[in-house]
Order: structure tokens, then C-alpha cells, then sequence
């Protein structure tokens, strides 16, 4: 399932809820594969990362629709 949330700074995040048991698994690590700016405000630095749930619980969840159209894009969710 993906989930997409905003981050304190207006950018938005999606993470991949089923890949959580990989992580733990494979690394010890309570994280999740997601799609997030590697450069705060800018868009186009979306990149594939773990996505700690620690991390999340600093973001607010949105719905897909709240979601703006370039965020889409760059997401690819």
C-alpha cells in the first residue's frame, strides 16, 4: 500500500508500507522504501530511500488527492 504524507517543509513523501518486513529483516532497521526529495523544496531531487518511521512521525499523512499534480509527477506513485 502507499501511503503519502507532508513533511514539515511543504514537501510531500510516499512511502511503501509493504516493504517495512524487508527492512527488518535484512537490515534490523524499522524503515520503508519510499520516494523523497534528496534536496529540501526541490522537486525534481525525488529519489527511491529508506524512510525511517521515526522520521514519519515528524510528517503529516494526506490523502492521495491533497497531493499537488508536480508532486505526482516526481513521486511516480
Amino acid at each position: 500500500m502507499i501511503l503519502f504524507y507532508k513533511e514539515k517543509n511543504g514537501d510531500f513523501l510516499a512511502v511503501e508500507t509493504d516493504t517495512n518486513a524487508y527492512y527488518l529483516k535484512n537490515f534490523a532497521q524499522d524503515h520503508f522504501e519510499g520516494r523523497a526529495t534528496a534536496i529540501a523544496g526541490q522537486v525534481g531531487s525525488v529519489c527511491t530511500t529508506g524512510i525511517s518511521r521515526a522520521f514519519l512521525h515528524l510528517c503529516k499523512r494526506v490523502a492521495r488527492a491533497k497531493v499537488p499534480t508536480k508532486w505526482h509527477r516526481a513521486i511516480g506513485y
